[in-house]
Protein backbone atom coordinates (compact mmCIF):
# COMPACT_ATOMS: atom_id res chain seq x y z
CA UNK A 1 0.00 0.00 0.00
CA UNK A 2 1.54 3.31 -1.08
CA UNK A 3 2.00 6.05 1.46
CA UNK A 4 -0.39 9.01 1.12
CA UNK A 5 1.50 12.16 1.98
CA UNK A 6 0.06 15.50 2.94
CA UNK A 7 0.45 17.86 -0.02
CA UNK A 8 3.17 20.49 -0.20
CA UNK A 9 1.34 23.64 0.86
CA UNK A 10 2.53 26.48 -1.35
CA UNK A 11 1.47 30.11 -1.31
CA UNK A 12 2.49 32.17 -4.35
CA UNK A 13 2.20 35.94 -4.29
CA UNK A 14 1.58 37.19 -7.83
CA UNK A 15 -0.54 35.81 -10.68
CA UNK A 16 1.51 37.26 -13.52
CA UNK A 17 3.82 34.92 -15.42
CA UNK A 18 6.40 33.52 -12.99
CA UNK A 19 3.90 32.49 -10.29
CA UNK A 20 1.48 30.50 -12.48
CA UNK A 21 4.43 29.02 -14.39
CA UNK A 22 5.77 27.67 -11.09
CA UNK A 23 2.35 26.28 -10.20
CA UNK A 24 2.21 24.55 -13.58
CA UNK A 25 5.67 23.07 -13.15
CA UNK A 26 4.87 21.85 -9.63
CA UNK A 27 1.83 20.06 -11.01
CA UNK A 28 4.32 17.68 -12.66
CA UNK A 29 5.65 16.25 -9.37
CA UNK A 30 5.77 12.48 -9.43
CA UNK A 31 3.43 10.54 -7.14
CA UNK A 32 3.23 10.26 -4.22
CA UNK A 33 4.41 13.88 -4.10
CA UNK A 34 1.67 16.45 -4.69
CA UNK A 35 0.91 20.09 -4.01
CA UNK A 36 -1.85 22.29 -2.73
CA UNK A 37 -1.12 25.71 -4.27
CA UNK A 38 -2.76 29.04 -3.56
CA UNK A 39 -1.95 32.03 -5.76
CA UNK A 40 -2.88 35.44 -4.37
CA UNK A 41 -3.06 38.46 -6.66
CA UNK A 42 -3.60 42.07 -5.62
CA UNK A 43 -5.72 42.87 -8.68
CA UNK A 44 -9.42 42.00 -8.47
CA UNK A 45 -9.16 39.72 -11.51
CA UNK A 46 -6.52 38.23 -13.75
CA UNK A 47 -4.39 41.17 -14.89
CA UNK A 48 -4.18 40.80 -18.64
CA UNK A 49 -3.01 44.32 -19.42
CA UNK A 50 0.48 44.92 -20.73
CA UNK A 51 2.30 45.13 -24.00
CA UNK A 52 4.08 42.77 -26.34
CA UNK A 53 6.71 40.45 -24.88
CA UNK A 54 8.73 37.61 -26.32
CA UNK A 55 10.46 34.35 -25.52
CA UNK A 56 14.05 33.69 -26.53
CA UNK A 57 16.75 31.09 -26.04
CA UNK A 58 16.33 29.04 -22.91
CA UNK A 59 12.92 30.64 -22.34
CA UNK A 60 11.63 28.82 -25.43
CA UNK A 61 13.04 25.56 -24.08
CA UNK A 62 11.35 26.15 -20.71
CA UNK A 63 8.05 26.97 -22.43
CA UNK A 64 8.19 23.64 -24.22
CA UNK A 65 9.11 21.79 -21.03
CA UNK A 66 6.03 23.28 -19.36
CA UNK A 67 3.84 21.83 -22.10
CA UNK A 68 2.28 25.09 -23.30
CA UNK A 69 3.90 25.36 -26.73
CA UNK A 70 0.68 24.72 -28.67
CA UNK A 71 -1.30 27.29 -26.68
CA UNK A 72 1.46 29.88 -26.98
CA UNK A 73 1.83 29.22 -30.69
CA UNK A 74 -1.90 29.85 -31.15
CA UNK A 75 -1.58 33.27 -29.50
CA UNK A 76 1.67 34.58 -30.99
CA UNK A 77 1.84 37.97 -32.69
CA UNK A 78 2.96 37.71 -36.30
CA UNK A 79 5.25 40.74 -36.36
CA UNK A 80 7.06 40.94 -39.71
CA UNK A 81 9.91 43.14 -38.49
CA UNK A 82 10.91 46.62 -37.33
CA UNK A 83 11.27 49.82 -39.35
CA UNK A 84 13.71 52.54 -38.24
CA UNK A 85 12.23 55.97 -38.90
CA UNK A 86 13.60 59.50 -39.18
CA UNK A 87 12.28 61.76 -36.42
CA UNK A 88 11.52 64.72 -38.67
CA UNK A 89 9.05 63.23 -41.16
CA UNK A 90 8.91 59.54 -40.32
CA UNK A 91 10.79 58.44 -43.43
CA UNK A 92 12.05 54.86 -43.24
CA UNK A 93 15.81 54.67 -42.80
CA UNK A 94 16.25 50.91 -42.42
CA UNK A 95 14.21 47.75 -42.04
CA UNK A 96 15.01 44.52 -40.24
CA UNK A 97 12.79 41.51 -40.85
CA UNK A 98 12.02 38.86 -38.28
CA UNK A 99 13.51 35.36 -38.28
CA UNK A 100 10.62 32.89 -38.44
CA UNK A 101 12.71 29.94 -39.61
CA UNK A 102 12.97 28.32 -36.20
CA UNK A 103 16.75 28.21 -36.57
CA UNK A 104 19.53 30.59 -35.62
CA UNK A 105 19.20 33.78 -33.61
CA UNK A 106 16.08 35.89 -33.27
CA UNK A 107 16.05 39.45 -34.54
CA UNK A 108 14.22 42.34 -32.88
CA UNK A 109 10.90 40.69 -33.77
CA UNK A 110 11.15 37.23 -32.28
CA UNK A 111 9.44 34.07 -33.49
CA UNK A 112 7.69 33.87 -30.12
CA UNK A 113 6.16 37.35 -29.81
CA UNK A 114 3.04 37.36 -27.63
CA UNK A 115 0.96 39.88 -25.74
CA UNK A 116 1.59 39.72 -22.01
CA UNK A 117 -2.11 39.23 -21.30
CA UNK A 118 -2.33 36.31 -23.70
CA UNK A 119 0.57 34.51 -21.99
CA UNK A 120 -1.08 35.16 -18.61
CA UNK A 121 -4.28 33.57 -19.93
CA UNK A 122 -2.40 30.55 -21.27
CA UNK A 123 -0.79 29.92 -17.89
CA UNK A 124 -4.01 30.58 -15.99
CA UNK A 125 -5.96 28.12 -18.10
CA UNK A 126 -3.19 25.53 -17.84
CA UNK A 127 -3.20 25.76 -14.05
CA UNK A 128 -6.97 25.74 -13.58
CA UNK A 129 -7.77 22.81 -15.86
CA UNK A 130 -9.01 19.95 -13.66
CA UNK A 131 -10.18 16.39 -14.24
CA UNK A 132 -13.26 14.90 -12.64
CA UNK A 133 -12.45 12.48 -9.84
CA UNK A 134 -14.34 10.82 -7.02
CA UNK A 135 -11.28 10.07 -4.87
CA UNK A 136 -10.65 13.01 -2.58
CA UNK A 137 -9.30 13.43 0.92
CA UNK A 138 -10.88 15.37 3.79
CA UNK A 139 -9.66 18.64 2.28
CA UNK A 140 -11.28 17.96 -1.08
CA UNK A 141 -7.90 17.20 -2.69
CA UNK A 142 -7.34 14.27 -5.02
CA UNK A 143 -4.56 12.21 -3.39
CA UNK A 144 -3.26 11.23 -6.83
CA UNK A 145 -3.28 14.73 -8.33
CA UNK A 146 0.05 16.43 -8.87
CA UNK A 147 -1.32 19.81 -7.81
CA UNK A 148 -4.50 21.65 -7.02
CA UNK A 149 -4.23 25.37 -7.81
CA UNK A 150 -6.54 27.99 -6.35
CA UNK A 151 -6.51 31.70 -7.19
CA UNK A 152 -7.53 34.40 -4.72
CA UNK A 153 -7.82 37.78 -6.39
CA UNK A 154 -7.87 41.13 -4.64
CA UNK A 155 -5.57 39.70 -1.96
CA UNK A 156 -1.97 40.37 -0.93
CA UNK A 157 0.57 39.06 1.55
CA UNK A 158 0.63 41.43 4.52
CA UNK A 159 3.14 39.71 6.80
CA UNK A 160 4.78 36.36 7.42
CA UNK A 161 7.01 34.60 9.93
CA UNK A 162 8.66 31.23 10.27
CA UNK A 163 7.01 29.02 12.91
CA UNK A 164 7.42 25.58 14.45
CA UNK A 165 11.17 25.71 14.41
CA UNK A 166 11.32 26.91 10.82
CA UNK A 167 9.30 23.99 9.45
CA UNK A 168 6.49 26.25 8.21
CA UNK A 169 5.66 29.84 7.33
CA UNK A 170 2.65 31.57 8.87
CA UNK A 171 1.25 34.12 6.45
CA UNK A 172 -1.22 36.93 7.12
CA UNK A 173 -3.22 38.07 4.11
CA UNK A 174 -4.91 41.38 3.38
CA UNK A 175 -8.37 39.83 3.72
CA UNK A 176 -7.67 39.11 7.39
CA UNK A 177 -7.03 35.38 7.05
CA UNK A 178 -3.96 33.53 8.29
CA UNK A 179 -2.60 30.11 7.45
CA UNK A 180 0.58 28.03 7.50
CA UNK A 181 2.47 26.92 4.41
CA UNK A 182 5.50 24.79 3.64
CA UNK A 183 6.69 27.34 1.09
CA UNK A 184 6.00 31.03 0.39
CA UNK A 185 6.98 32.30 -3.07
CA UNK A 186 7.24 35.98 -3.94
CA UNK A 187 6.50 36.30 -7.65
CA UNK A 188 5.15 39.81 -7.18
CA UNK A 189 7.30 41.80 -9.56
CA UNK A 190 9.93 44.50 -9.44
CA UNK A 191 8.54 46.16 -6.32
CA UNK A 192 8.06 42.83 -4.53
CA UNK A 193 6.57 43.17 -1.06
CA UNK A 194 7.70 39.64 -0.20
CA UNK A 195 11.30 40.53 -1.07
CA UNK A 196 11.20 43.67 1.07
CA UNK A 197 9.87 41.74 4.06
CA UNK A 198 12.15 38.76 3.55
CA UNK A 199 15.26 40.82 4.32
CA UNK A 200 14.18 43.41 6.84
CA UNK A 201 17.65 44.99 7.15
CA UNK A 202 17.46 46.01 3.50
CA UNK A 203 20.96 44.77 2.66
CA UNK A 204 19.70 42.24 0.16
CA UNK A 205 16.98 44.31 -1.48
CA UNK A 206 18.94 45.93 -4.27
CA UNK A 207 17.04 47.59 -7.11
CA UNK A 208 19.17 49.49 -9.61
CA UNK A 209 17.49 51.92 -12.04
CA UNK A 210 19.28 51.82 -15.37
CA UNK A 211 18.43 55.35 -16.48
CA UNK A 212 15.48 54.80 -18.82
CA UNK A 213 11.79 55.46 -18.19
CA UNK A 214 9.00 54.24 -20.43
CA UNK A 215 5.25 54.68 -20.86
CA UNK A 216 3.01 52.13 -22.57
CA UNK A 217 -0.52 52.61 -23.91
CA UNK A 218 -2.83 51.99 -26.86
CA UNK A 219 -4.20 54.45 -29.43
CA UNK A 220 -6.60 54.10 -32.38
CA UNK A 221 -4.82 53.03 -35.59
CA UNK A 222 -4.66 55.00 -38.81
CA UNK A 223 -4.27 54.05 -42.42
CA UNK A 224 -0.57 53.86 -43.22
CA UNK A 225 0.55 52.69 -39.77
CA UNK A 226 3.37 50.17 -40.04
CA UNK A 227 2.14 46.54 -39.99
CA UNK A 228 5.00 45.61 -37.71
CA UNK A 229 7.11 47.58 -35.26
CA UNK A 230 8.41 51.09 -35.89
CA UNK A 231 11.15 52.80 -33.90
CA UNK A 232 12.11 56.46 -33.93
CA UNK A 233 14.87 58.27 -32.00
CA UNK A 234 14.43 61.93 -31.06
CA UNK A 235 17.13 64.36 -29.92
CA UNK A 236 17.26 64.79 -26.17
CA UNK A 237 17.45 61.08 -25.30
CA UNK A 238 13.86 60.37 -26.29
CA UNK A 239 12.28 57.73 -28.49
CA UNK A 240 8.92 56.40 -29.60
CA UNK A 241 8.11 52.88 -30.70
CA UNK A 242 4.86 51.47 -32.06
CA UNK A 243 3.78 47.87 -32.47
CA UNK A 244 0.73 46.37 -34.17
CA UNK A 245 -0.46 43.09 -32.70
CA UNK A 246 -3.96 43.37 -34.22
CA UNK A 247 -5.68 45.60 -36.79
CA UNK A 248 -7.90 47.64 -34.46
CA UNK A 249 -5.22 49.13 -32.21
CA UNK A 250 -1.71 50.56 -32.18
CA UNK A 251 0.57 50.05 -29.16
CA UNK A 252 2.68 53.08 -28.27
CA UNK A 253 5.88 53.15 -26.21
CA UNK A 254 7.36 56.47 -25.09
CA UNK A 255 10.95 56.32 -23.86
CA UNK A 256 13.19 58.83 -22.12
CA UNK A 257 16.77 58.62 -20.91
CA UNK A 258 16.79 61.90 -18.97
CA UNK A 259 18.58 65.17 -19.40
CA UNK A 260 16.64 66.77 -22.27
CA UNK A 261 16.78 70.60 -22.22
CA UNK A 262 13.62 72.08 -20.79
CA UNK A 263 12.35 68.80 -19.33
CA UNK A 264 11.73 68.61 -15.60
CA UNK A 265 13.23 65.20 -14.84
CA UNK A 266 12.36 65.46 -11.16
CA UNK A 267 8.70 66.04 -11.98
CA UNK A 268 8.63 62.97 -14.22
CA UNK A 269 10.33 60.86 -11.56
CA UNK A 270 7.83 61.95 -8.90
CA UNK A 271 4.91 61.24 -11.19
CA UNK A 272 6.21 57.79 -12.07
CA UNK A 273 6.62 56.83 -8.43
CA UNK A 274 3.68 58.53 -6.72
CA UNK A 275 1.48 60.24 -9.30
CA UNK A 276 -2.02 59.44 -10.49
CA UNK A 277 -2.48 58.25 -14.06
CA UNK A 278 -3.52 61.78 -15.07
CA UNK A 279 -0.37 63.24 -13.48
CA UNK A 280 1.79 60.63 -15.18
CA UNK A 281 0.28 61.37 -18.57
CA UNK A 282 0.79 65.10 -18.03
CA UNK A 283 4.43 64.54 -17.05
CA UNK A 284 5.06 62.42 -20.13
CA UNK A 285 3.41 65.03 -22.34
CA UNK A 286 5.86 67.61 -21.02
CA UNK A 287 8.79 65.40 -22.06
CA UNK A 288 7.88 65.75 -25.75
CA UNK A 289 5.58 68.70 -26.28
CA UNK A 290 7.89 71.67 -25.61
CA UNK A 291 10.09 71.13 -28.70
CA UNK A 292 8.89 68.05 -30.59
CA UNK A 293 5.22 68.62 -31.39
CA UNK A 294 5.93 68.85 -35.11
CA UNK A 295 8.14 65.77 -35.20
CA UNK A 296 6.97 62.38 -36.42
CA UNK A 297 3.99 61.03 -34.49
CA UNK A 298 4.47 63.18 -31.39
CA UNK A 299 1.32 65.29 -31.60
CA UNK A 300 -0.79 62.30 -32.53
CA UNK A 301 0.52 60.05 -29.77
CA UNK A 302 0.27 62.71 -27.07
CA UNK A 303 -3.32 63.42 -28.06
CA UNK A 304 -3.89 59.67 -28.18
CA UNK A 305 -3.31 59.47 -24.44
CA UNK A 306 -6.79 61.01 -24.06
CA UNK A 307 -8.51 58.27 -26.07
CA UNK A 308 -10.53 55.55 -24.28
CA UNK A 309 -8.12 52.95 -25.62
CA UNK A 310 -5.32 54.62 -23.63
CA UNK A 311 -6.92 53.58 -20.35
CA UNK A 312 -4.38 50.73 -20.37
CA UNK A 313 -1.65 53.33 -19.79
CA UNK A 314 1.12 52.46 -17.37
CA UNK A 315 4.63 53.72 -16.86
CA UNK A 316 7.79 52.65 -15.07
CA UNK A 317 11.47 53.26 -14.60
CA UNK A 318 13.52 50.38 -16.00
CA UNK A 319 15.62 48.69 -13.35
CA UNK A 320 17.48 45.53 -12.44
CA UNK A 321 17.07 43.54 -9.23
CA UNK A 322 20.36 42.16 -7.96
CA UNK A 323 19.53 40.48 -4.67
CA UNK A 324 22.37 38.88 -2.72
CA UNK A 325 20.15 35.90 -2.00
CA UNK A 326 16.81 34.69 -3.33
CA UNK A 327 15.61 32.79 -0.28
CA UNK A 328 15.52 32.76 3.49
CA UNK A 329 14.24 29.69 5.28
CA UNK A 330 11.04 28.67 3.47
CA UNK A 331 10.52 31.97 1.67
CA UNK A 332 11.83 32.42 -1.88
CA UNK A 333 11.50 35.02 -4.63
CA UNK A 334 11.11 34.31 -8.33
CA UNK A 335 11.00 36.18 -11.62
CA UNK A 336 11.30 39.97 -11.57
CA UNK A 337 11.00 39.91 -7.77
CA UNK A 338 14.31 38.02 -7.60
CA UNK A 339 16.31 38.87 -10.70
CA UNK A 340 14.59 41.40 -12.97
CA UNK A 341 17.10 41.88 -15.82
CA UNK A 342 15.28 45.02 -17.14
CA UNK A 343 13.34 45.14 -20.43
CA UNK A 344 16.37 46.27 -22.44
CA UNK A 345 17.83 42.76 -22.17
CA UNK A 346 14.78 41.17 -23.81
CA UNK A 347 15.08 38.31 -21.31
CA UNK A 348 12.58 39.12 -18.55
CA UNK A 349 9.81 36.76 -19.64
CA UNK A 350 12.25 34.01 -20.55
CA UNK A 351 13.94 34.33 -17.16
CA UNK A 352 10.57 34.02 -15.41
CA UNK A 353 9.76 30.72 -17.16
CA UNK A 354 13.29 29.39 -16.75
CA UNK A 355 13.31 30.27 -13.04
CA UNK A 356 9.92 28.65 -12.43
CA UNK A 357 11.01 25.44 -14.14
CA UNK A 358 14.31 25.26 -12.25
CA UNK A 359 12.68 25.96 -8.87
CA UNK A 360 10.09 23.22 -9.41
CA UNK A 361 12.76 20.85 -10.66
CA UNK A 362 14.98 21.36 -7.63
CA UNK A 363 12.00 20.85 -5.29
CA UNK A 364 11.19 17.59 -7.07
CA UNK A 365 14.82 16.47 -6.92
CA UNK A 366 15.38 17.33 -3.26
CA UNK A 367 12.05 16.04 -1.98
CA UNK A 368 11.37 12.93 -4.02
CA UNK A 369 13.88 12.02 -6.67
CA UNK A 370 13.19 10.85 -10.19
CA UNK A 371 11.07 7.91 -9.04
CA UNK A 372 9.20 9.83 -6.33
CA UNK A 373 10.72 7.48 -3.76
CA UNK A 374 10.51 8.46 -0.11
CA UNK A 375 13.13 7.72 2.48
CA UNK A 376 11.62 5.93 5.44
CA UNK A 377 9.21 7.99 7.51
CA UNK A 378 10.95 11.26 6.77
CA UNK A 379 8.78 14.14 5.62
CA UNK A 380 10.05 15.02 2.13
CA UNK A 381 9.07 18.66 2.63
CA UNK A 382 11.81 18.95 5.24
CA UNK A 383 14.14 19.23 2.24
CA UNK A 384 12.58 22.45 0.95
CA UNK A 385 15.50 24.62 2.22
CA UNK A 386 17.91 22.29 0.38
CA UNK A 387 15.86 22.74 -2.80
CA UNK A 388 15.92 26.53 -2.47
CA UNK A 389 19.70 26.53 -2.13
CA UNK A 390 20.04 24.31 -5.20
CA UNK A 391 17.64 26.57 -7.13
CA UNK A 392 19.91 29.54 -6.58
CA UNK A 393 23.12 27.60 -7.25
CA UNK A 394 21.75 26.26 -10.53
CA UNK A 395 20.11 29.43 -11.83
CA UNK A 396 22.52 32.14 -10.68
CA UNK A 397 24.99 31.73 -13.62
CA UNK A 398 22.17 32.23 -16.13
CA UNK A 399 20.88 35.31 -14.33
CA UNK A 400 24.35 36.81 -14.04
CA UNK A 401 24.90 36.34 -17.75
CA UNK A 402 21.69 38.09 -18.82
CA UNK A 403 22.18 40.89 -16.30
CA UNK A 404 25.86 41.53 -16.98
CA UNK A 405 25.28 43.43 -20.19
CA UNK A 406 26.90 46.80 -20.90
CA UNK A 407 23.99 48.79 -19.51
CA UNK A 408 25.57 52.23 -19.96
CA UNK A 409 26.35 51.51 -23.59
CA UNK A 410 22.84 50.23 -24.24
CA UNK A 411 21.26 53.28 -22.59
CA UNK A 412 23.38 55.60 -24.72
CA UNK A 413 22.55 53.64 -27.87
CA UNK A 414 18.85 53.59 -27.09
CA UNK A 415 18.71 57.22 -25.95
CA UNK A 416 21.14 59.36 -28.00
CA UNK A 417 21.25 63.03 -27.06
CA UNK A 418 22.10 64.82 -30.30
CA UNK A 419 20.62 64.82 -33.80
CA UNK A 420 23.96 64.09 -35.51
CA UNK A 421 24.37 60.94 -33.42
CA UNK A 422 20.91 59.78 -34.51
CA UNK A 423 21.82 60.44 -38.13
CA UNK A 424 25.00 58.39 -37.70
CA UNK A 425 22.93 55.53 -36.31
CA UNK A 426 20.65 55.73 -39.32
CA UNK A 427 23.60 55.43 -41.73
CA UNK A 428 24.96 52.43 -39.83
CA UNK A 429 21.57 50.71 -39.70
CA UNK A 430 20.96 51.42 -43.39
CA UNK A 431 24.34 49.86 -44.22
CA UNK A 432 23.58 46.76 -42.14
CA UNK A 433 20.14 46.30 -43.66
CA UNK A 434 21.29 46.89 -47.25
CA UNK A 435 24.05 44.28 -46.96
CA UNK A 436 21.70 41.96 -45.07
CA UNK A 437 24.22 41.60 -42.28
CA UNK A 438 21.38 41.16 -39.81
CA UNK A 439 20.03 38.19 -41.75
CA UNK A 440 23.44 36.53 -41.86
CA UNK A 441 23.86 37.09 -38.13
CA UNK A 442 20.44 35.55 -37.49
CA UNK A 443 21.13 32.56 -39.76
CA UNK A 444 24.45 31.64 -38.19
CA UNK A 445 23.89 32.99 -34.68
CA UNK A 446 22.14 31.61 -31.64
CA UNK A 447 19.81 32.85 -28.91
CA UNK A 448 21.50 30.70 -26.28
CA UNK A 449 22.59 32.88 -23.40
CA UNK A 450 26.19 31.80 -22.99
CA UNK A 451 27.21 28.27 -22.04
CA UNK A 452 24.33 27.80 -19.57
CA UNK A 453 21.73 25.25 -20.64
CA UNK A 454 18.37 24.48 -19.08
CA UNK A 455 18.77 21.38 -16.87
CA UNK A 456 16.75 18.23 -17.39
CA UNK A 457 14.68 17.13 -14.43
CA UNK A 458 13.57 13.50 -14.79
CA UNK A 459 12.08 14.02 -11.33
CA UNK A 460 9.26 15.95 -13.04
CA UNK A 461 6.65 14.35 -15.29
CA UNK A 462 7.33 16.37 -18.44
Amino acid sequence: MSQVLPPLRVLISGAGIAGPALALALSRLRAPLRCSITIVERHPSLRVAGQQIDLRGQGVVAMRKLGIERAVRAAVVDEPGVAILDWRRGDQQAYFGSNKSGHGAQTFSAEWEIMRGDLCRVLYEATTTTTTTTTKDDNGVDPEAGAVVRYRFGTTVEAFEHVRGGSAVRVSLSDGTEDEYDLLVGADGLGSGVRRQMFTDGRHDKVFPIGISCAFYTVPPREGDAPGAAFCHFPGRRWIMTRRDKPDCLRVYLGYGGGAPGVDDERLSRALKHGTMAEQKEAWTSVFEHDMLDAWGVRRFLEGMKSPQADDFYTQEFAQVRADSWSEGRVVVLGDAAFCPSPVTGQGTSAALVGAYVLAGEIARACGGKDGALHGDANPWDNIPIALTAYETTLRPFVQYIQDIPIRFMVRALCPERAWVIKTYHWVMWFISMLRIDQLAAKFGSDDMGPWKLPDYPELLL
